[in-house]
């Protein structure tokens, strides 16, 4: 029987039976005569050196209901620069680059830092999502937003079309849609949602009992996955977190500016390769284990905002419920694993969840020093009552970009 459960507060879309989705992107086609859609793709210039970002190119050459693309390029010369813009060249509709590293883009963070929009000095991701946001947001015809990461190696064209047709589509009324997918290889993966972000939010819901905004969270099935969409006037109005709870930050964003009744999440694809991060270690705040105690750090900020109190009993409380949650969670895990015969190191997933427990100490520690930590990056909204002329000064930056030989 196919997966159509509805859990949670939100809608859920799952793929059911292995139907050829060119029917939606023929209606995608018909739909983009009125609706614009906008396909943003945060990228470093080392993924252009991997075969991941030459598959998504070639995948999207044969989409025909894009009206455009904006790719977010990190840390590149002037010629790494000039040979991205000769592989996107490719693609045979509109590609719009910002060179984050190049004079032009530089010289606009250093004007909006000097407006008070400070929050730009925090490079990464966040950042990345956020300029091209405001570069999307310049063109008013612009009707839906989405966005995927550059590194996914079993990329398929099914993913932009799932992300975009909830919102696009005239018959239906979401606003926002995220994206989630299994990981599976011979193994699982998606440590950092299966051992760590799940269990802590089961941890809160323990101690602090029901909560709409908990339910809220707890009703995406990948809440960390890096793609989704969302609507020209909804995506006005939202902030961004410049560090890795980018995706948790961005929920709740969502959560406080539209009816959950316009959100949904869509399985855009059955199963989804990318690259796998290190473990790492809090001593050295590296790998998944940054990733962790920066989401922890957010999370607990996006809860006080949401009026719940914590204090430092309330964190001891936390370390032991979640101590005893993700246990669990590895042992449903390894049943999981044994029934499709897949490899599973329970030592290994031990060991990640005890690093995960330093993070989330870590980051109480953080959160009580600083309750509010590293501020999100303004709404384009805010931004724009502030510099009505951003908009036109980021499309004249692309624009003489585009000339740099």
């Amino acid at each position: 029987m196919g997966d159509f459960f509805q859990n949670g507060i939100i809608t859920t879309l799952s793929k059911l039976g292995n139907k050829d989705f060119s029917g939606i992107e023929e209606e995608l086609l018909e739909f983009s005569k009125r609706r614009n859609m906008v396909l943003l793709l945060p990228a470093l210039y080392s993924e252009f050196e991997n075969p991941a970002m030459q598959r998504i190119i070639e995948e999207l050459k044969n989409v025909k209901y894009i009206h455009k693309i904006i790719l977010g390029l990190d840390r590149a010369s002037k010629e790494q620069f000039v040979k991205v813009k000769e592989i996107m060249s490719q693609i045979p509709y509109q590609v719009d680059i910002l060179w984050n590293d190049g004079p032009r883009i530089q010289e606009i963070f250093g004007f909006l830092n000097k407006h008070g929009f400070d929050s730009i000095e925090k490079r990464g991701k966040g950042l990345n999502v956020w300029i091209m946001l405001g570069y999307a947001l310049a063109e008013k015809e612009n009707y839906a937003i989405a966005l995927h990461d550059c590194d996914i190696v079993n990329y398929s064209r099914e993913i932009p079309a799932k992300l975009f047709y909830p919102i696009v589509n005239p018959t239906l009324t979401y606003e926002f849609n995220k994206g989630y997918y299994s990981r599976v290889t011979n193994r699982l993966h998606g440590r950092v949602t299966r051992l760590f972000y799940t269990p802590l939010l089961k941890s809160i819901k323990k101690i602090f009992g029901e909560n709409r905004y908990i339910e809220y969270l707890m009703s995406f099935r990948y809440a960390l996955s890096g793609e989704f969409a969302l609507i020209r006037s909804l995506a006005r109005g939202i902030r961004i977190s410049p560090t890795w709870g980018l995706e948790v930050s961005t929920l709740s964003e969502v959560y406080n500016n539209t009816s959950v009744k316009r959100i949904c999440q869509t399985e855009i694809m059955q199963n989804y390769e990318h690259k796998h991060q290190a473990l790492g270690s809090t001593k050295s705040n590296t790998g998944i284990a940054r990733m962790a105690n920066e989401i922890a750090q957010n999370l607990f900020r996006l809860m006080a905002q949401q009026g719940m109190v914590f204090t430092k009993y309330d964190f001891n409380s936390l370390f032991s419920c979640y101590f005893d949650e993700s246990r669990y969670a590895i042992s449903q895990y390894a049943a999981i694993s044994k029934i499709n015969g897949l490899e599973y190191d329970r030592y290994k997933e031990i060991l990640a969840a005890e690093i995960f427990q330093e993070s989330l100490k870590e980051a109480s520690i953080r959160f009580l020093e600083d309750p509010l930590g590293v501020p999100a990056l303004s709404s384009w909204s805010n931004v724009r009552s502030v510099l009505p002329d951003i908009g036109e000064m980021l499309k004249n930056a692309v624009k003489e970009d585009k000339k740099v030989k």
